[in-house]
């Protein structure tokens, strides 16, 4: 071989050494046998790292809130079955304020996030500072690790400078009008809507407005569509919720709604008498198979179901052709009124029933009574006795031709027998003079 030349590398050891070596190497293999099947059998841990926070870093600023109060914080490395605290001074001095109130989620790398709840801020704050600590998931919360204080910054305060509040009516109050004026303030041009629970569960809106420069508001509110005598102490009074909101009708972080419970001293839309009326009141048992007995009903609260329950005169409630032991209506939308026919069964009992109609949300009731009579039994028509002629009997003298009676009645034709006799005469006297007159004529 040509070039540069290398040292021979030395392959042969005493014997005694390759012995050994051939024993440690042996050794060492098994050794490795029995060390990779541990390791692959080992349950999966989180990625080794630190636990840290990636969102809000600090030095944030324009923070968006999830909602009032709340943003989301991310993070990475957060060791199995740990949990995570974010701790803030609120407004009131409290140091160390818990922020994370609904638990962390965390996936199988350590990665993790929550949602923090700043609502004890100042009015107006948007810098926050925070600490965020990793705690043992257990009932001393045992601090794992707290990273470094550090700040961000809202883009909107979580808690107004400018808070949203109704201050009239006031809470459980008795108003004496129709149309109660509402007041408050808010934030200079933001929108203010007042929302209500209305006729069958709708919700309906009471008025809306903006508030001014100067931070104040007031609705004249419209309650015309709440249930008939709703709104009163009676009847629990009325409910109403009343909110902010932005130009594009999202509501303002920090800016909760406000509940207000309130009483009407005369409820604003009046009950509608209660009737019902059923016509006929009285009828055959065929003609409630056929044509049934009408009803009309007022007084329900519009579009409610109604329940329309029939008993007989036992006191069994009817179950009607097509339905179940009660009938299912609805009341009209817009006045509550109801109308329909009861139609029995061709074998209906005799005797009177009695009806009830109910509404389903207001619980009124609606009763009546109508009578069921037996069809009438129906006279035979009789049957005529057929009349044979007697023979025509009368004397046979002078041609008077008389019959059953022998008085020799004619059909009336116009004429008598001795005007009809003289007529004759009359023919044969002209007859002969015609006769006597073409004879003369002859011989001459």
């Amino acid at each position: 071989m040509h070039g540069i030349s290398l040292p021979e590398r030395a392959t042969s050891r005493p014997p005694a050494s390759r012995g050994l070596a051939k024993r440690l190497a042996i050794f060492g293999a098994a050794a490795a046998l029995a060390v990779v099947p541990s390791l692959a059998l080992a349950p999966a841990a989180f990625a080794a790292g630190e636990f840290s926070v990636t969102s809000p870093a600090a030095g944030d600023t324009n923070v968006a809130q999830a909602g009032p109060g709340l943003t989301g914080f991310t993070g990475t490395n957060l060791n199995a079955g740990d949990t995570v605290q974010v701790y803030y001074t609120a407004a009131d001095g409290t140091v160390n304020t818990p922020a994370i109130f609904g638990g962390v989620q965390v996936d199988g790398d350590g990665n993790w996030n929550a949602i923090a709840n700043f609502g004890a801020l100042a009015p107006g704050q948007t810098l926050v500072n925070v600490t965020v600590k990793e705690l043992k998931d257990n009932e001393a919360g045992t601090v794992v690790a707290t990273l470094p204080p550090y700040a961000f910054t809202f883009k909107d305060a979580p808690v107004p400078g400018d808070p949203f509040a109704v201050t009239s009516p006031e809470q459980l109050s008795t108003v004496d009008t129709a149309t109660p004026v509402f007041k408050g303030t808010g934030t200079p041009g933001a929108t203010v809507e007042i929302q209500y629970t209305g006729r069958a569960g709708n919700q309906d809106s009471a008025g809306k407005t903006t508030v001014k420069a100067d931070k104040t508001w007031s609705i004249t509110t419209d309650f015309s569509d709440l249930e008939p005598g709703g709104g009163t102490v009676e009847t629990d009074g009325i409910r109403v919720l009343t909110y902010q909101t932005d130009a594009d009708g999202n509501e303002l972080p920090g800016a909760d709604r406000q509940a207000i419970v309130f009483y009407f001293a005369t409820a604003p839309v009046p009950l509608i008498p209660l009737s019902l009326t059923l016509d006929p009141t009285s009828t055959t048992v065929s003609n409630t198979a056929l044509t049934g007995i009408a009803f009309t009903a007022t007084g329900f609260s519009p579009a409610e179901s109604l329940t329309l329950l029939i008993k007989d005169p036992t006191g069994t409630v009817v179950v009607l052709p097509g339905a179940d032991t009660a009938a299912q209506l609805f009341a009209d939308a817009k006045d509550g009124s109801a109308k329909g026919a009861i139609i029995l069964a061709a074998n209906a009992p005799v005797g009177d029933y009695t009806v009830a109609l109910t509404g389903d949300r207001s619980a009124r009731v609606a009763t009546g009574t109508f009578t069921v009579v037996a069809d009438p039994t129906p006279t035979p028509t009789p049957t005529p006795t057929p009349t044979t002629p007697a023979n025509g009997g009368g004397s046979g003298s002078g041609g008077s031709g008389s019959g059953s009676s022998g008085t020799g009645s004619l059909a009336n034709t116009g004429l008598d027998a001795s005007g009809i006799g003289a007529l004759a005469g009359g023919f044969l006297l002209v007859g002969a003079g015609v006769v006597f007159a073409f004879r003369r004529k002859a011989n001459a």
